[in-house]
């Protein structure tokens, strides 16, 4: 993280925290001012014992996000673990791939609409899929999966914790940084930047561009009163492709 305070820092990045290093590594490296505030923090939850059950028997298991892994590795002997394994993004892959040492499949477009295009979960009947994640989540891959012919079934291995933050002073710290660009990557860092921030000062949050990186967070931020206009769609969630898009608005900010 950048400690020194500039005339001006435009970007503002929510990543979790543990998510957001090389990003962050890589805006140093590129000389781009910025700020860094998560919002959401991450917590382990120990499975059941149906859900190791789930696991063994699976005939995919699909991982949303390395926090995923990360929390079921600290309870679950992966040599048990012996069904296909997909990734949502390569962050996700990577790590699985550390643990595991086999073969992950991650699509080029790192959400759960382009893992469902991936030609391995194309013919599902009768198969059993288990899905990796937090609490909540987008109900998309089970939907899909289920009309495909499978069965679905989730293991929580984490939860999302809100961080809890002074949302009007870190309004009024962002405001004298210059921020110019908030970088969000969840529709829960959306909303939790609208929760913290009181109304009387969502309009300054209104005014910032923004860069997200689905369709469906462009929806949920322009219902939130964000002009279209000022929404930039990164090609993914991956680090490259939000590298990508901060230094493409940093070089029309100069």
């Amino acid at each position: 993280m950048s400690n020194q305070m500039p005339a001006q820092i435009p970007f503002l990045i929510t990543r979790p925290a543990g998510k957001a290093d090389n990003l962050l590594a890589s805006l140093d490296t590129s000389g781009i001012a910025y700020l860094y505030q998560p919002l959401i923090t991450t917590a382990q939850v120990s499975i059941t014992a149906q859900d190791h059950q789930l696991l063994q028997q699976a005939d995919a298991v699909v991982f949303v996000s390395i926090s995923a892994v990360s929390c079921l590795q600290n309870q679950f002997d992966g040599a048990r673990l012996t069904a296909p394994l997909f990734a949502v993004g390569e962050t996700t892959a990577l790590a699985l791939k550390r643990w595991l040492g086999r073969d992950v499949s991650v699509p080029e477009d790192q959400r759960s609409e382009g893992m469902l295009q991936l030609p391995q979960l194309q013919q599902m009947t009768g198969k059993q899929v288990v899905a990796v994640r937090g609490n909540g989540g987008r109900e998309l891959t089970k939907q899909t999966l289920t009309a495909r012919g499978a069965t679905v079934r989730y293991v929580q291995s984490y939860k999302r914790v809100p961080l809890l933050l002074d949302g009007i002073l870190l309004c009024q710290q962002w405001q004298l940084a210059g921020i110019r660009c908030i970088v969000a990557t969840s529709n829960e860092i959306l909303q939790q930047l609208f929760n913290i921030v009181p109304s009387e000062h969502q309009y300054w949050l209104q005014q910032c561009d923004w860069i997200l990186v689905s369709p469906r967070m462009q929806e949920s931020a322009i219902a939130l009163g964000i002009n279209a206009e000022r929404i930039t769609l990164a090609d993914n969630a991956n680090d490259s492709a939000l590298l990508a898009a901060i230094s493409q608005l940093q070089r029309e900010y100069q």
